[in-house]
């Protein structure tokens, strides 16, 4: 596993992407969306093949990179708390972060 939580192929079917969507941009808002999702719950081991991502930590890193793509120039991201992803987001990976850790 290369870090990134989803796949290109992944994203790109749960977003519903056309083929000609440049897979670069889908890369790169994968990417950003996963360490974000990564640094939120605080791991204190990285997601391996042998230990995947559970599914709702799919899913939020699925719907980060949809923000991500939809809002590239980060106009929505001024109404989400300082410190903290979307709440959306945030409800989804709520029960895996370790408040300890906080």
């Amino acid at each position: 596993m290369n870090g990134d939580l989803v796949t290109i192929d992944e994203a790109r079917a749960a977003l519903r992407l056309d083929e000609d969507f440049p897979d670069l941009t889908i890369q790169i808002a994968v990417t950003s969306a996963s360490d974000s999702v990564v640094q939120y719950l605080k791991l204190k081991a990285p997601y391996t093949d042998e230990n995947p991502p559970p599914p709702n930590v799919k899913q939020a890193t699925l719907l980060l990179t949809g923000i991500f793509l939809r809002d590239p120039d980060g106009v929505e991201a001024q109404t989400w708390e300082q410190g903290y992803l979307p709440w959306a987001v945030c409800n989804l990976l709520h029960q895996r972060r370790d408040p300890a850790m906080e």
